[in-house]
């Protein structure tokens, strides 16, 4: 019987640079390397800025209390807002209202002297502040009282101040929600509208808050 040839084992050889295999293995891995560092560079292409921490109104001083740091990206942004690579310089005032959690604008900050606002306490009509978010913005009417009448009424409205800030004196007792004819609020006014707003106080005015269109309740 004759014998079938034994089949001869082929040698392993090494894979040659010239292998398609091997190249497309080896730009795989370039691109897959190169990507990565991309990702890992754009996640690390952070700055650090200030954002407030709390409800911010013209005129608050700001601290560690009100301001907190954030790191983000922003690219050509970065000049807008305030930087947190230091800390806030002791004269620091907000010059307008910056809600909480938004980043603080170089434009909303200025100095003491800078602030055109002042805070003024006043007893409102309690059913015009009921409802309203806290550190809201309002416009303020004012109902001047009938001094001709005997009687405790009040004459035409006007307006008195537009988009001004409101806060209760006494947040953890009010909430904006006493069950009182009226409740004592401050209001964040203008320079050259304080004497005004004194002089309505004195004459025993009645002061109606409107809140802003856009705004929540509570």
């Amino acid at each position: 019987m004759a014998q079938l040839p034994e089949p001869t084992a082929k040698r392993l050889q090494r894979p040659s640079w010239r292998d398609a295999r091997l190249l497309v293995g080896l730009v795989l891995v370039l691109l897959g390397t190169a990507l990565g560092a991309r990702i890992i560079a754009g996640s690390d292409d952070t700055v650090p800025m200030f954002a407030a921490s709390t409800a911010i109104r013209p005129g608050d001083h700001l601290t560690s209390d009100n301001v907190r740091r954030v790191d983000v990206q922003l690219g050509d942004e970065t000049s807008r807002y305030l930087s947190a690579r230091s800390a806030v310089p002791d004269d620091s005032f907000a010059l307008r209202d910056i809600p909480d959690g938004e980043l603080v604008p170089v434009s909303a900050v200025g100095t003491r002297s800078s602030v055109t606002v002042q805070p003024v306490t006043v007893e409102v009509d309690a059913n015009s502040a009921r409802g309203l978010p806290a550190n809201a913005v309002v416009d303020v009417w004012v109902s001047s009282r009938d001094a001709q009448s005997t009687q405790e009424r009040y004459l035409e409205a006007t307006l008195a101040l537009e988009r001004v800030s409101v806060s209760p004196v006494n947040p953890d007792a009010s909430r904006f929600g006493a069950a009182a004819s009226s409740m004592a609020v401050q209001l964040r006014v203008p320079r050259d509208k304080v004497a005004e707003i004194i002089a309505a106080v004195d004459r025993q005015s009645r002061f109606t808050l409107v809140p802003v269109p856009g705004q929540g309740t509570s």
